[in-house]
């Protein structure tokens, strides 16, 4: 997994500075991606696994939202005023809205949790990966193991008749004896090649043990305003 990002969006290098100070003395800091809202393009890639919003006009804000909305990216933004405020809880009711005099407080406090339920998503989303991947080798294996039991027997069998047909010195010729040598002989190896799935039988109940292990999914926790 990568180290985690922040995205600012913001005209302040003074508001940039403060919540990147925020994070000083921290044990993880993230990437911080910073973007300026004046003519903002729409179109442009947003990148960020959040994204902190600085008090803004309206004018400027609104497309800044619209975009972070249409990408999927979870934020958060500072609201100039009550009526700042009011309007994006209206239009973005799936936002998180901060007040201007709280902000230092609660920005950080906000993205760190939404930080660590994406690394947590991230973490239970390749648990499930090698999961899946381990019930494919389990019932790859599982296959193995049924099939050595009817692949012995056949072997038995042809490495029995073969050692009963060379105890019969007189009846083949050298050549005949020769080849049937080497029938013994290959049999006997690939009894011992299968003889070596038997441990396979132990180790695929350990890997569907594993693989049936039910990965509980983060909670879906919208955060407070």
């Amino acid at each position: 997994m990568g180290q985690r990002g922040v995205l600012i969006i913001s005209d302040s290098t003074d508001f940039t500075g403060m919540l990147k100070a925020r994070w000083q003395g921290q044990r993880e800091i993230p990437e911080f991606t910073v973007l300026r809202a004046t003519f903002w393009d729409h179109s442009r890639v947003l990148g960020g696994d959040v994204a902190v919003v600085a008090p803004l006009p309206r004018s400027r804000l609104e497309p800044v939202l619209r975009s972070l909305c249409d990408a999927g990216i979870p934020a958060m933004c500072i609201a100039e005023d009550a009526e700042a405020l009011a309007w994006v809880c209206v239009l973005y009711p799936g936002m998180t809205v901060i007040r201007l005099e709280v902000w230092e407080d609660s920005a950080v406090t906000l993205c760190r949790e939404v930080l660590a339920r994406v690394a947590s998503q991230e973490r239970a989303l390749q648990a499930e990966r090698l999961a899946a991947a381990n019930q494919h080798f389990a019932t790859l294996g599982r296959y193995v193991v049924e099939t050595r039991h009817s692949f012995n027997n056949a072997m038995t069998s042809l490495l029995g008749n073969a050692e009963l047909l060379l105890m019969e010195a007189g009846a083949f010729t050298p050549r005949v004896r020769q080849q049937l040598s080497t029938i013994r002989v290959m049999a006997m190896r690939m009894n011992q090649m299968m003889l070596r799935l038997t441990s396979l039988e132990t180790e695929m109940e350990i890997v569907e043990g594993y693989a049936a292990e039910s990965i509980p999914s983060m909670p879906e926790r919208k955060l407070g305003t």
